[in-house]
């Protein structure tokens, strides 16, 4: 194994020793006990890498399809047409859909089927695959991307035809005005939004697809092909073409000591599509660490999930997760206001995309990034991918709130998460025994620190057989999870979707029993049985010698009959042997590879029967010493295969499941691992949310898991770049994400873990901190005092503002809005939020209510201060002090105990002041409401959403309150209510707090149902003036008694 799986797995051995680490209740430093100091001494001996190995990981160049689609698109005479679509062909499919066949000029049969799909969300979608495959292409079953049933598709489109274009007009359901051009020659798609061009589809050209070929073949089956004279100059395609045809990997392919063969050959695809109009950057493309705002690298950005070990910054090469998704500002020309659309490329196979722009929006972007200029004209991006078939998606926006609903229209809404999941979660690999757990646990309550969840990694397994534990350091687990749940508290444990091989452990030998695990072929050769001896192939080895004559003196009585010599025929070419190729019927065994067990068999998750057994395993009766507070975590699903090609699995391997190709379907591997676990979960507890953590992702993930980023470093740039990271992930449609705070790797000093805890508990929607088995323990209260206390009171700040959480994933859940959002989300006609540094890199919105910016340098190195850029609104309220500053950028000094952060003017925030040990202590708390008035109009509005915050029941239509406030002309009342909170939980409000008055108010009235009581005197402050702000006052109104909001008809009145 390479240097890194040696020190993992050496590292692994060490930890899983039964020795028990003794750390005490009260430590303030890591103890130093013996399998610490084992730890410790092993990484002494082999120090890991301090950067990631990219040589074990594949760049475009180095892959053959991607190399090859480079050449594709340099071709010679690039705007000649090749597909077209056959107008004639047109087939209404209803529901706002068609068919087309299109043919390539080389060929003289369409061999090519296109299907158009407009959705009345707005979404126009296009897919092409092969009419009559050599095999079928793999597609993508219903349900597991695209939402089954699908979306509601346009009811009567306006259709028109004219000789070189289809076009089809419809209005969304967010009324806008959708016109959709289909270009017959070449094939190309141009899509507008309300009159203005947002995307054009193969603008530049660029189409190519592969269709299956004979082994070894040059050409597909085509007529044409057929009785082609000369092959090798048909242009047809990326893997057939007379220029310069790069032939190495058509059919076999070597990289990094491994060899993927290709008996279907090549099978690649790839289009461009060009973002219209002035387009100051583009968003998205998770997973990969990069800015926010997308460098437009020389090197494709990369999707091919990956287990990478000390990832960078800063690169466009592959991480755990691939959402293909990417979106566009495009800014109005003579005042016209700008607008936004999304790009969807919908393959799980590997992919690239490219980024470029024109030459002189090149030139912008260079000067851009050096901190000059701005970026400007069009952009544009190509895609290509391995195999599978072309199917993208054109969410046409226009505002940023219609492209996340278009994209879940398409792919699904996520669940509502249990509230507990936006708590703390407490994780380290590992903590050792029931008393480590135990000593963490009740550390955490004598320090009087919330947490809501305990997490194990895989040293709590017996011999990292997952769904045992370790007998001797967890005897009895089922004590340990109790107590846990004792103090309304969860445990999650990791399942990884690697199987020990092992005859004794049940859960390999039923997936191998029944025929589960994905397949490897032992590769055999064979003649090729469509090839046969050419006519010319007749002339014999050796032929008389025509220069030889028989001698004189020949006597044949004496010397036999004289026989000519024979010499060697130049025009032999050789004994004839057929062509050999790989023999389709080759035997083929269980795939085996290397990872935390050793060797060990990966199920085929792609079948829903091994789904549905492997959901089975977590009932609570199979899975023993869980209770129903324990979940689950997903992790190495990319799969991670230590000594695989790349550190995962061969392309060539089959999934018996279709008998597809693992290239075909790897960056859904994950996606179906995550999902097994969330469906059992389901059945484990019907009625119960589950909740799944996973490591790899793809489209559609956002239906079954929490997602986070892997495996950071504690290091500044790591902290400042998942601001970008976590918000690429949300504007993808996956909500309840978040980084390891303080980092995975190395450990993080005092200032830098306050630090990364400011920033998580307000831009983190899934809040957890982990750490690597070697670093010293890093639990809030291991600290020295003072950065205990700055921990605590960023954490106490993230249960407080629960409520606010929890009001906002409900947006999530039912509109698909982002729960965290760059700000050009929510200020679109601002246009500093499109590319300025600070407010795209240093900035996130919570909802449409905080704002907060990250600090990502030391204070010794600047990060005593801060430059703050607050979008145009009306006003920003400091969320630690309540000043209040005007829209603008200002240059702000920061202390220790804080990071920039602030409220809206004119919302209405629900909190909760009474923070206990979980957020399942505080179900029964009362709210706050604070108010933050916009000056101008001295309204503010808000909302609140309750429910049991645990079960499914919320979905019976009524159990839950859902309460819209509006404050104005000094009267906060509900502008509506909705629903009816069910036990076990408070609709209660104690205390409202006023922010932005003109002056102290004197009385406070409140008005329920009729009746009226009078309230206590406010208790008033004065508000000095923020950055470019002016001075108020604060008004603190005690509710006595409390308030039900569940009331209906109140109002309370401030004078």
């Amino acid at each position: 194994a390479s240097r890194d799986v040696w020190l993992k797995q050496r590292a692994s051995r060490i930890a899983s020793r039964p020795e028990e680490v003794p750390y005490g209740a009260a430590m303030r430093a890591p103890a130093v006990a013996a399998a610490a100091t084992l730890a410790v001494i092993a990484a002494a001996l082999l120090q890991p890498a301090a950067a990631v190995d990219r040589s074990k990981f594949r760049t475009c160049e180095q892959g053959s399809f991607c190399r090859r689609f480079k050449k594709w698109i340099q071709r010679p005479q690039r705007e000649e047409a090749l597909w077209s679509v056959l107008p004639a062909s047109k087939a209404a499919l209803g529901d706002g859909a068609w068919s087309f066949q299109v043919k390539h000029k080389s060929e003289a049969q369409p061999h090519l089927l296109l299907q158009l799909n407009t959705y009345a969300s707005g979404v126009v979608r296009l897919r092409l695959n092969e009419i009559s495959p050599l095999q079928p292409r793999h597609v993508i079953p219903p349900g597991d991307v695209v939402a089954d049933p699908p979306p509601a598709g346009v009811k009567s489109p306006i259709v028109s035809e004219k000789p070189d274009a289809t076009t089809i007009s419809f209005k969304s359901d967010a009324g806008a005005q959708i016109t959709v051009e289909l270009k017959h020659s070449p094939l190309g798609l141009v899509v507008s939004a309300d009159g203005r061009v947002v995307q054009q589809l193969n603008a530049r050209n660029y189409l190519n697809f592969e269709r299956y070929r004979k082994p070894k073949a040059r050409l597909p089956p085509d007529s044409t092909s057929d009785a082609a004279a000369t092959p090798d100059e048909v242009l047809l395609d990326a893997a057939a073409h007379p220029h310069g045809l790069d032939t190495n990997g058509l059919w076999e392919e070597d990289f990094g000591g491994h060899t993927d063969k290709k008996p279907r050959g090549p099978a690649s695809l790839g289009m461009d599509v060009t973002f219209d109009g002035d387009v100051p950057g583009l968003f998205g493309l998770p997973e990969h660490m990069v800015k926010a705002s997308l460098p437009f690298y020389e090197e494709p950005y990369r999707f091919y999930n990956l287990d990478v070990f000390e990832y960078e910054n800063n690169e466009p090469m592959a991480l755990y997760g691939a959402v293909p998704l990417l979106w566009a500002i495009h800014r109005g020309a003579g005042g016209a206001p700008a607008i936004t659309s999304g790009f969807l490329w919908i393959n799980p196979s590997e992919t690239f995309v490219k980024l470029e722009r024109d030459p002189a929006g090149a030139q912008a972007t260079i000067s851009q990034w050096f901190g000059g200029g701005k970026a400007s004209g069009p952009a544009h991006a190509w895609w290509t991918s391995e195999s599978g078939v072309l199917d993208v998606a054109v969410l046409v926006g226009p505002a940023p709130a219609e492209v996340s609903k278009q994209f879940h229209a398409l792919t699904g809404n996520a669940p509502m998460p249990p509230l507990w999941a936006l708590g703390k979660h407490q994780c380290r690999w590992n903590y050792m025994s029931e008393r480590d757990v135990a000593t963490v646990d009740n550390s955490y309550d004598k320090y009087d620190i919330p947490y809501d969840v305990m997490w194990l990694d895989i040293e709590h397994t017996d011999g990292k057989a997952y769904f045992t534990w370790n007998p001797a350091n967890f005897p009895t687990p089922h004590k340990m999870t109790d107590a846990i749940s004792a103090k309304h508290r969860k445990f999650v444990n990791v399942v990884d979707p690697h199987i020990k091989k092992e005859e004794k452990f049940h859960v390999y030998k039923e997936i191998r029993d029944q025929g589960y695990f994905i397949k490897k072929i032992d590769w055999k050769m064979m003649d090729d049985p469509t090839d046969s001896k050419p006519a010319d192939w007749e002339k014999p080895e050796k032929i008389p010698d025509p220069a030889a004559q028989r001698p004189e003196v020949w006597n044949e009585d004496e010397d036999g009959k004289w026989e000519h010599p024979l010499i060697a025929n130049p025009e032999y070419k050789g004994a004839w042997k057929p062509r050999q190729v790989t023999d389709p019927n080759s035997p083929v065994s269980d795939f085996e590879g290397w990872c935390w067990p050793g060797t060990s068999g990966y199920p085929d998750f792609t079948d829903p029967k091994m789904r549905e057994y492997w959901g089975s395993q977590f009932a609570l009766d199979k899975y023993k010493g869980t209770n129903a507070d324990t979940y689950i975590w997903n992790d190495m699903n990319e799969p991670s295969v230590f000594n695989g090609p790349e550190v995962t699995m061969p392309r060539d391997a089959i999934h018996p499941n279709g008998n597809v190709e693992h290239r075909d379907v790897h960056n859904m591997y994950g996606y179906y691992v995550h999902r097994a676990t969330f469906e059992g979960l389901e059945k484990r507890v019907p009625g119960d949310r589950p909740f799944v953590l996973t490591r790899s992702f793809f489209i559609g993930s956002h239906r079954y898991a929490a997602i986070w980023t892997g495996d950071n470093y504690a290091k500044w740039e790591h902290l400042g770049t998942s601001i970008a990271m976590v918000g690429a992930l949300t504007l993808a449609g996956q909500s309840l994400v978040g980084a390891d705070v303080g980092g995975f790797f190395k450990h993080p000093d005092s200032e830098m873990a306050i630090r990364w805890y400011q920033l998580g508990v307000l831009a983190y929607p899934f809040l957890r901190n982990h750490a690597h088995l070697e670093t010293p323990r890093r639990e809030p209260y291991t600290y020295d005092e003072a950065t205990m206390l700055n921990v605590k009171a960023s954490l106490q700040l993230r249960y407080k503002m629960l409520p606010l959480w929890y009001t906002i994933f409900e947006e999530y859940h039912t509109q698909g809005k982002p729960v965290v959002r760059p700000l050009f989300w929510d200020f679109l006609s601002d246009a500093v939020t499109h590319e300025d540094h600070e407010a795209v890199e240093n900035e996130i919105m919570l909802g449409d209510v905080a704002l907060v910016h990250g600090i990502d340098k030391p204070m010794a190195e600047g990060g005593n201060k801060a430059t703050v850029y607050l979008p145009a609104a009306a006003g920003w309220y400091d969320l630690h002090t309540g000043t209040f500053s005007a829209p603008g950028r200002y240059n702000v000094e920061v202390t220790l105990e804080t990071i920039p952060a602030f409220f809206r003017a004119g919302a209405v925030v629900p909190l909760k002041n009474r923070v206990r040990r979980s957020s399942a202590c505080m179900h029964m708390d009362p709210h706050t409401l604070n108010i933050y008035l916009d000056p101008a109009t001295g309204s503010a509005t808000g909302r609140l959403y309750i429910d049991d915050y645990k079960t499914k029941q919320y979905q019976d239509g009524k159990s839950f309150l859902d309460v819209h406030f509006e404050f104005k002309n000094g009267v906060l009342r509900p502008a509506s209510t909705r629903g009816s909170p069910p036990a076990g939980v408070s609709s209660q409000v104690e205390r409202v707090e006023i922010f932005g008055l003109a002056r102290a108010p004197a009385k406070a009235t409140l008005v329920v149902k009729g009746a009226t009581t009078e309230l206590p005197v406010p208790v008033a402050r004065a508000l000095p003036a923020g950055p470019g702000g002016q001075a108020f006052t604060a008004a603190v109104v005690k509710v006595k008694p409390w308030l039900d909001l569940a009331a209906g008809e109140w109002s309370l009145t401030v004078q």
